[in-house]
């Protein structure tokens, strides 16, 4: 395969999307990183001696964390691909820190991978069918080099909720933003590099597909997947984990939770007549959201029209607030995920009341400061 490969661009904004944060993280940040990994698998009984002396894919790589969590866990060989040359440097860079010889890495497209039929023990690939051009294509690319027998872990963003359907809003809010701007002012804002390569990636990825549990479990099974069942269990900030026990509201408030697998590949597929969904739009399953979080879609139009006035006063210059308000917003909606207990819907009306009040104040100031 052909490497120098020429990018799309959506492509190219994906690479750039994914490069430019993962290359921000320093070596603490990139270690704090792994853990979540460590405690999922804790989380859900999965030993790690899965990994040992097994050679694996990760499958889009990123900044690297997935294969430094394999080499840590005693792979064998673990082999990195990207789009992103940004970070394929990225990784060897890690790799060469952290004194691992047996990770390799190169640029690739998970859509024609220069591997051959069940080449790896196990394949990696979390977070990133649902960016690329086609997921369902590279879900069985990686299907294909994987060996019968082998574990896949992947992870999938799951469909609806409240974390998703302001994400929407904000990805609609900062339309026209450039992505590189955007990073800037969020690091003179001193916000932790994991908060940005998270919100860069919610934000400005031109692909962000969310699938329900049944189109994930039913297409895989249908590969020859065994063990297609989701991951309950992981971080308390999960929504898969914060659907275990809950009732009412805050099911609807989690949609179908954060979609993770850890599959075995079968001796028998069972044909390849279905897809992972990508109807027009882009958003991969049909879904449609509850009362529990539309009810929101006032509060948040309101935003919208006191931005709109905002930037009519300055005369079209407010990509900055525009920038401060999302981060506003996208960390409460966070902070409230990670707080124990049901997530607390009355904290999230009030700051966005608030929100929209400021916004009030700063329409009322011409840009020399005076009122």
């Amino acid at each position: 395969m052909n490497t120098q490969f020429p990018l799309t661009e959506k492509e190219y904004l994906t690479a750039i999307v994914f490069g430019d944060t993962f290359a921000l993280y320093d070596e603490r940040s990139f270690d704090e990183f792994v853990v979540p990994f460590y405690r999922r698998f804790a989380a859900n009984s999965i030993s790690l001696d899965v990994f040992k002396g097994k050679r694996c894919l990760d499958a889009g790589c990123g900044g690297g964390r997935g294969s430094i969590f394999m080499a840590q866990c005693g792979a064998g060989e673990v082999c990195g691909v990207d789009l992103s040359e940004t970070n394929v440097e990225s990784c060897r860079k890690r790799a060469r820190q952290k004194g691992f010889r047996n990770l390799n890495f190169s640029r690739q497209s998970l859509m024609d991978l220069p591997f051959g039929d069940e080449t790896f023990d196990v394949v990696w690939c979390n977070g990133v069918l649902h960016h690329i051009v086609d997921p369902d294509a590279g879900l069985r690319e990686i299907t294909r080099v994987l060996k019968r027998g082998g574990w896949m872990w992947l992870y999938l963003y799951g469909s609806g909720g409240i974390y998703w359907y302001f994400v929407d809003w904000i990805r609609e809010t900062l339309r026209g933003v450039d992505v590189r701007d955007c990073i800037w002012h969020l690091r003179l804002m001193e916000m932790p590099v994991r908060r940005i390569a998270e919100w860069i990636d919610d934000w400005f990825v031109p692909y962000l597909r969310r699938y329900t549990l049944n189109d994930a479990s039913n297409r895989l099974h249908e590969l020859g997947f065994d063990h297609a069942a989701p991951l309950e269990r992981g971080m308390g900030y999960d929504t898969s984990q914060r659907r275990v026990g809950a009732t009412g509201d805050e099911i609807t408030l989690m949609g179908d939770g954060d979609i993770r697998f850890f599959c075995r590949k079968g001796e028998n597929p069972d044909g390849d007549r279905y897809r992972l969904p990508d109807p027009p739009g882009g958003k991969g399953s049909l879904f449609q959201d509850g009362t529990a979080v539309t009810r929101f879609g006032p509060q948040l139009q309101q935003l919208t029209d006191a931005l709109a006035r905002l930037e009519r006063q300055r005369e079209g210059d407010a990509d900055v607030e525009r920038i401060l308000v999302c981060r506003s917003v996208h960390s409460k909606v966070r902070s409230l995920l990670e707080n124990p207990g049901p997530f607390d819907t009355e904290a999230l009306q009030d700051h966005l009341t608030k929100m929209v009040s400021l916004l009030g104040e700063g329409a009322s100031i011409r840009p020399d400061g005076q009122a």
